[in-house]
């Protein structure tokens, strides 16, 4: 599911900017068209009820902030262009001053009420996308964590028969079965907690100076024998600087990119994790010679699963690496590869450790 921001967020200023222009842009147009339709003694309160619409129209598509920029720059419009004295603020009747007060409160007053009625709105759109995909993780947990659980139990059932001895082969088949489900379901349930803390904005970085060189080869050690009998290759730069990352938190993100390498691809398959400095920051890729990526799919969004996965899976881990890398300042993508998948991380070269890098 995309990602939604509620409407009433603080923007950049660059955006909040654009939006005062749009509503002084349509006062203007409010103030040309009423213009041009005073020539045939068009009445004041016409020319009122015009604005009120303008500022009304600006607290729907803009918000409140541009809608009271709206209501000031209404009540000054029409208090140089069609009260007279004309083309100044002078006021000759005391009545166009309570005009003018009323003006700016009611186009205030309906620029809230309409700024409520579009967070209301979203409110609604944001419950009904979230109950999807509530329905979907459902779905996806029930089917998934059902199927582990179902081979646990019919090997450990197999495992405790007295009547018929199983030869050792089969017994160690069965044991194998068991522990990697246990793996698997491990896998499965680590994932459901990390976006739930990614969910709940529980996300907290612990921070520490650690080699690249060091984060990538525990992630490779604890993902080698789901990776086998793939090839691992490493290609680590010389001259990498430090990390400044959490090493849990970020480990993790290298391990759910492996395991998104074992699982979509075939046995004979060379897998790669590279590392090297990259302008202002540093770039470490895991990189395969299988199928590739799904045309057209983001594959960091939740509950996105590709297709031929092996194992199984909630299509949660490559968003949760990219919940955790955009929380250290970087950013993930699927890089194009003449072949197979490549999935790169570019993190903000870190400042100088104590003691130097």
């Amino acid at each position: 599911m995309d990602q939604v921001r509620p409407p009433l967020v603080h923007d950049s200023w660059l955006r909040r900017a654009g939006r005062h222009v749009l509503a002084a842009l349509l006062v203007a147009l409010t103030t040309a068209i009423a213009g041009f339709l005073s020539l045939d003694r068009l009445a004041e309160a016409d020319i009122v009820l015009m604005y009120l619409l303008a500022i009304t129209a600006t607290a729907a598509l803009y918000g409140l902030e541009p809608a009271i920029v709206a209501a000031a720059l209404s009540v000054a419009a029409f208090d140089w262009f069609f009260v007279p004295p004309f083309h100044t603020f002078t006021v000759e009747s005391s009545r166009h001053l309570l005009t003018f007060g009323m003006m700016f409160a009611v186009g205030v007053f309906v620029s809230g009420v309409a700024t409520r009625l579009r967070q209301q709105r979203f409110d609604a759109e944001l419950r009904r996308r979230t109950d999807e995909v509530r329905g979907a993780l459902l779905s996806a947990v029930s089917h998934d964590l059902r199927t582990p659980l179902a081979a646990i139990a019919g090997a450990a059932t197999a495992l405790q028969q007295d009547n018929a001895p199983l030869p050792d082969a089969d017994r160690r088949a069965l044991l194998d079965s068991i522990a990697g489900q246990a793996f698997h379901l491990e896998r499965l349930v680590g994932e459901l907690l990390d976006m739930t803390r990614v969910e709940a904005g529980a996300l907290a970085l612990r921070k520490e100076w650690i080699p690249a060189e060091e984060i990538v080869g525990s992630a490779i050690e604890r993902m080698r024998a789901q990776l086998s009998p793939r090839e691992l290759r490493t290609e680590l730069a010389a001259d990498l600087p430090l990390l400044h990352v959490d090493p849990v938190l970020f480990e993790q993100v290298l391990v759910n990119l492996l395991d998104n390498a074992a699982r979509h691809t075939p046995a004979a398959t060379t897998v790669t994790v590279s590392a090297r400095r990259l302008g202002a920051g540093v770039e470490l890729a895991v990189a395969d010679d299988g199928p590739g990526l799904p045309a057209g799919v983001d594959v960091f969004q939740k509950l996105v699963r590709g297709p031929g996965a092996q194992g199984g899976g909630l299509g949660l881990g490559l968003a949760i690496c990219k919940s955790v890398v955009v929380a250290h300042g970087g950013n993930i993508v699927a890089s194009p590869a003449p072949r197979g998948a490549r999935l790169v991380i570019t993190l903000p070269l870190p400042p100088t450790p104590p003691g130097g890098a």
